[in-house]
């Protein structure tokens, strides 16, 4: 993998076309799936989104706002790690966050 530099300011924001959800990203890294591994996910405020799961674990950092998964409030600084295949949600977020996630196998 070669190395990658960027600013994320000049990445426009995409909405998340699988999840009709209020959401929309930044990719700054996809593996060789082409999924993504690093993104910045922006929630609108009134996000709402069912429990799931996934087949990779996730690494979420708050890094504005505030959302809540499983009835936990998530603020700004926040960390939270949740292993593949949990189910992790329901999401809300009232008054919108932006968050720093990283994907792992």
């Amino acid at each position: 993998m070669d190395d990658i530099a960027l600013f994320a300011a000049d990445i426009p924001w995409e909405p998340v076309t699988a999840e009709p959800h209020r959401m929309s990203r930044k990719v700054l890294r996809s593996g060789p799936d082409r999924q993504p591994r690093v993104a910045l996910l922006r929630l609108d405020a009134g996000f709402d989104m069912d429990a799931h799961s996934h087949a990779h674990a996730e690494n979420h950092y708050v890094l504005e706002g505030m959302y809540e998964a499983g009835g936990r409030e998530f603020p700004a600084g926040s960390y939270r790690f949740v292993t593949k295949h949990s189910q992790h949600g329901p999401f809300r977020s009232p008054s919108g966050a932006v968050l720093l996630v990283v994907w792992e196998d």
